[in-house]
């Protein structure tokens, strides 16, 4: 079978460091989701960094194996390949073989999320004579090899019996990561769409200082400022940055689930990839106009109730006090994705969230050019929680991504002011206009949250999703497939440019029409992430413009 065609449409948006790329046309959409395309520039979790892929590169040649993935750090490597390994029923053996006299990077499986730990257990061995000469079926050996000195490790004699290598790039006090290389196909495919699920993506800012690129070191500063500036503008008490918002989303449900007390307990139609991460598990979904079932279906199993203060892209706002109420008086922490809101729209803390979460690649950084989480916490003693795994796992934003978020984390009130006004001013062009049958925006009186968004919400945030007059594909192909000069064609958030993309093609591309009913996504759903460009005008004029063909 012939492989994908290269194909590279488009073009990065955000410069040299641009987390997510163009799709000028329906066609270059269906392309990317069906596989027959490769794209230079895409969103950073799904779309390799050509920096990262010149990285994988490197390192698969050194090692000469077929595939590398690449992570934050060494101890994230390792924990993502175990889970991926590790089937859930079946007592799973690995064999690590480490560097002689070189301390284990983990002393026992407590590093393991507690639902993954049950039936996994670890041997270190220091020697290739140690190595099980016929390793059972549900073993896997792995060797780990990490420089301190910044430099990359130099590959073992070959080893019989080591079928996945994961190696430590750079210093602890410099820009660092974890690599994952192998040549089991299989396995490392599925680590691949693991890791981007759950979002420990190294930075392309890292790749290029541990290619030499550029200086690796500094940035700490940087990163407690940040920190100290998400704790006064949310108004908790500790805050943590790490790779990616999927990867904050991981941290936190991976320190509330164990073992009899997993489920989830989510309000509103999640980020999708939250909602993927959920959707295999013993957890439950509930609209915003459900939230009178919430008291009955929260129990002893429940180990968290999570929603967002604005849900992409409906636009919904579920009540977070009624929220609130339900998990005190059950005991169960209630988690808040503020990313859509920021904290210039919403005060979870004030409403009585325990965790707030943050894409800090969306509206807190605002340009396209980074990536990257965080978590914030009221109470001291699930931020000593977080502080300890974060310590053990090494799992920390780029210094260089930090110091990229506290150039712009400044203009935040001044972005949210015009995102806000601008939002509005689409949203009702959108509403009036004879091409859309319909407008999902909470500022608009029209919307099923409207009410409570004006009690709780400060401002609706700026992300719009409509349906068509001629609600079709071909409809779709022509409102997409139009110029719109004064819009970029690109998924993502929170950007000072507007972006608009096919929402569901992209995110539910193969769901059947049942599933999306049953979640309430229109198969042909056009998202519109608004700007915080000073004149809104070009968008509107693009807007009215395109809108004529689909409503003919």
């Amino acid at each position: 079978m012939a492989g994908p065609r290269t194909y590279r449409p488009g073009q990065a948006v955000g410069g040299d460091y641009s987390i997510t790329g163009t799709l000028p046309t329906l066609a270059d959409v269906v392309a990317f989701k069906e596989g027959t395309a490769e794209f230079d520039h895409g969103y950073y979790r799904f779309v390799s960094h050509p920096r990262l892929r010149e990285l994988e590169d490197v390192l698969k040649s050194r090692f000469h194996l077929r595939h590398c993935r690449l992570t934050e750090s060494f101890e994230i490597a390792l924990l993502e390949l175990l889970i991926c390994l590790h089937r859930p029923g079946i007592q799973s053996r690995f064999v690590i073989l480490k560097e002689k006299h070189a301390a284990p990077p983990f002393a026992d499986t407590a590093f393991l999320p507690a639902c993954e730990r049950e039936g996994v257990s670890v041997h270190f061995i220091e020697s290739a004579d140690q190595v099980p000469s016929d390793p059972g079926r549900d073993d896997a050996v792995i060797a780990v090899l990490r420089s301190a000195d910044g430099r990359l490790p130099e590959p073992l004699p070959e080893t019989p019996g080591v079928k996945f290598y994961v190696l430590g790039l750079g210093a602890q006090d410099a820009e660092h990561a974890g690599a994952v290389l192998s040549n089991a196909d299989r396995v490392m495919a599925r680590l691949a769409d693991q890791v981007k699920r759950r979002g420990p993506i190294l930075s392309a800012r890292s790749a290029d200082c541990l290619l030499g690129k550029g200086d690796g070191r500094g940035g700490l500063d940087a990163a407690r400022r940040v920190e100290e500036a998400l704790c006064r503008l949310e108004g908790g008490s500790r805050a943590f940055l790490y790779a990616s918002g999927m990867s904050a989303v991981t941290r936190v449900l991976d320190l509330l689930r164990r073992p009899g007390r997993s489920q989830v307990v989510a309000a509103g139609h999640l980020y999708n990839d939250t909602f993927m991460s959920l959707r295999l598990g013993p957890n439950v979904f509930l609209g915003v106009d459900e939230l009178h079932r919430l008291d009955g279906l929260v129990g002893d199993q429940t180990a968290a109730i999570f929603t967002e203060s604005i849900t992409n892209p409906l636009s919904d706002v579920p009540d977070i006090e009624v929220l609130s109420r339900v998990a005190r008086a059950h005991g169960v922490p209630l988690v808040v994705d503020n990313t859509i809101a920021t904290p210039e729209n919403c005060r979870p803390f004030e409403l009585g969230a325990d965790f707030v979460i943050h894409s800090t690649t969306k509206y807190l950084n605002g340009r396209n050019d980074h990536g990257g989480g965080a978590v914030i916490v009221r109470d001291a003693e699930w931020a000593r929680l977080l502080s300890d795994r974060q310590a053990v796992l090494n799992d920390r934003m780029s210094s260089r991504e930090a110091e990229t978020l506290e150039q712009n984390l400044g203009s935040l009130p001044a972005r949210m002011c015009r995102f806000n006004e601008n939002a509005l001013k689409v949203a009702s062009f959108l509403a009036g206009n004879p091409g859309v049958q319909r407008v999902f925006f909470n500022g608009l009186r029209s919307h099923r949250s409207h009410a409570t968004a004006g009690r709780l919400l400060r401002g609706p945030g700026s992300v719009i999703s409509f349906v068509l007059t001629r609600n079709s594909l071909e409809g779709l192909r022509a409102l997409y497939d139009s110029p719109l000069p004064g819009i970029i064609k690109a998924p993502g958030l929170g950007s000072d440019k507007t972006l608009l993309c096919p929402y569901t093609l992209l995110t539910h591309y193969e769901d059947s029409d049942e599933v999306l009913d049953e979640i309430g996504l229109p198969r042909f759903l056009v998202r519109i992430s608004v700007g915080c460009e000073e004149d809104i005008t070009p968008v509107l004029d693009s807007l009215e413009e395109a809108l004529k063909w689909p409503a003919e």
